[in-house]
């Protein structure tokens, strides 16, 4: 218990006096990773919108096809293939 008490002061010591030092350190090393995250979610990004847009574009082919499936049965099941509105 004691050790840990007094590495938790060491710790506590080191981060007071070079706490700017390690932070800088933290963030020169990061930028390259940062920079990297951002180019992957603008990627991700990019292809959920193409796959959103084609997405879109299937459903309402689809609905459509059966929209004008459905109005083909309404004129052939009426005599003479007319509608009856």
């Amino acid at each position: 218990m004691v050790r840990f008490i007094l590495g938790a002061v060491a710790g506590g010591l080191a981060v007071w006096f070079y706490g700017e030092q390690l932070r800088e350190f933290a963030e020169s090393r990061t930028k390259g990773v940062r920079a990297g995250a951002v180019d992957t979610l603008q990627v991700v990004e990019k292809k959920a919108e193409d796959v959103l847009d084609r997405t879109k574009e299937q459903v309402t082919s689809v609905l459509q096809a059966g929209q004008e499936a459905l109005r083909g049965r309404t004129l052939s099941s009426t005599p003479g293939g007319r509608s009856t509105s």
